[in-house]
This record gives C-alpha cells, sequence and structure tokens, in this order.
C-alpha cells in the first residue's frame, strides 16, 4: 500500500466549498465533498471548517473510528505537513453561535432531587444547540407525548408511618438484579454535553449497580 500523500496547508485551504470540500481530522485529509449534503447534523459545520483541521468540533461529538468506517479509502487524501501549519490557518473560525453564557452556574448536585431538576438546569446551561437536540423528538411529537402521558400514571403507592431503616431498593430486570428499579436508556451524542460522553455514563452506572441499554 502506498504511502499517504504529505500535503500543505496552502494545497488543503483551496478546498473549501461545498463543490470541493476537504477537512483535517487528527492529521488526516478527508474528501467530505460527497458526504457533507448528507450529514446528519447538516452541511453548515462541516463547511464551517473546509480547508482547515476540524480536529477539536469533531472529537468532541463523534468517535475516532467514525470517519474510516463511513467513508471508502479513496476520500482519504492524505495526510497533513505540520510543518506548513501557520498561525492564521491554524487559527478556528468564527462561530456562527457563539457559545452560550451561562444563566447561572450549574447547582451542587445534591440540590437536583427530581428529574425535573436536572432539565431545568439543563435547559439554563447547556449550548442552544445540544439543548435543542436533547429536548426535541422526532416529527410531529406524537410518541414523545404519548411516552409522557404514560409515565405519569405510574403513581407511588403510599405507604405511611412504616420503619424505613431497613429500607432496600434492590430490584431484577430480565433477571438481573440491580440497585434500583430503573436504568439509563441510549442517547446519541452524549459527548456534546461531556467530553466523555457514553464513557462517562457507563461509569457512573457500573459504579452505582444500574443497567444501561
Amino acid at each position: 500500500m502506498a504511502e499517504p500523500k504529505l500535503l500543505s496547508t496552502e494545497e488543503i485551504s483551496k478546498h473549501n466549498t461545498a463543490k470541493d470540500l476537504w477537512i483535517v481530522v487528527d492529521g488526516q485529509i478527508w474528501d467530505l465533498t460527497e458526504f457533507a449534503p448528507e450529514h446528519p447534523g447538516g452541511i453548515g459545520i462541516i463547511l464551517q471548517h473546509a480547508g482547515h483541521d476540524a480536529s477539536q468540533p469533531y472529537n468532541e461529538v463523534h468517535s475516532p473510528s467514525l470517519l474510516p468506517k463511513t467513508l471508502t479509502t479513496s476520500k482519504l487524501i492524505g495526510t497533513l505537513d505540520t510543518s506548513t501549519i501557520s498561525s492564521a490557518w491554524a487559527k478556528p473560525p468564527p462561530q456562527r453561535n457563539p457559545k452560550l453564557q451561562l444563566r447561572n452556574e450549574k447547582p451542587p448536585l445534591d440540590t437536583l432531587i427530581s428529574t425535573h431538576d436536572f432539565e431545568a438546569v439543563a435547559e439554563k446551561t447547556l449550548a442552544p444547540k445540544t439543548w435543542a437536540f436533547y429536548s426535541s423528538a422526532a416529527t410531529d411529537l406524537v410518541t414523545h407525548k404519548a411516552n409522557s402521558s404514560f409515565f405519569d400514571r405510574i403513581w407511588f403507592r403510599p405507604r405511611v408511618l412504616r420503619d424505613v431503616r431497613g429500607r432496600d431498593t434492590r430490584a431484577r430486570i430480565m433477571g438481573r438484579e440491580v440497585a434500583m428499579p430503573v436504568f439509563v436508556s441510549p442517547a446519541a451524542l452524549a459527548r456534546l454535553v461531556h467530553p466523555e460522553g457514553e464513557k462517562a455514563i457507563a461509569r457512573a452506572c457500573a459504579a452505582k449497580g444500574i443497567v444501561q441499554c
């Protein structure tokens, strides 16, 4: 197999339009001209970094293996000649959506009692695009509203004046013992919220004995 071509930033910068679109990710140069219009997040974010290094925004959301798995090897143009990097080329593009200034700092974790508390804090502290993704649902929201309606039908049976010193929240879900009868549903793009993404969720679940689907 031939060695990947070593290309300068001057050459890469020429490919910065929707009809001729290259980006650099972790030192590798990819031709996204055909893929960009089909990008689930829209072509805009890719065009923003066309002809430049997109490693940081890419790695904030995607796994390193996604590009090689999604694109054919013919789309791998070459590798970046790091000796040609200038401060002007390395400068990130201006953000179309400036980073959200927090309306207030996140409160201490132990002050959040219910899922509604977490949702309220997330709305105030996440970037607008991230909040829009996580707070929305598909098309006309019919199934989203139905799920909320059905969940609201589940009530805890009140047990008053009971000795709770020996309480135990353990239960079994599909034959497996868990610390409490809840589980964490799958959610995409967790790295939009935290750099560790799904890894952090998995570690937390493992530490507390909660099932993650």
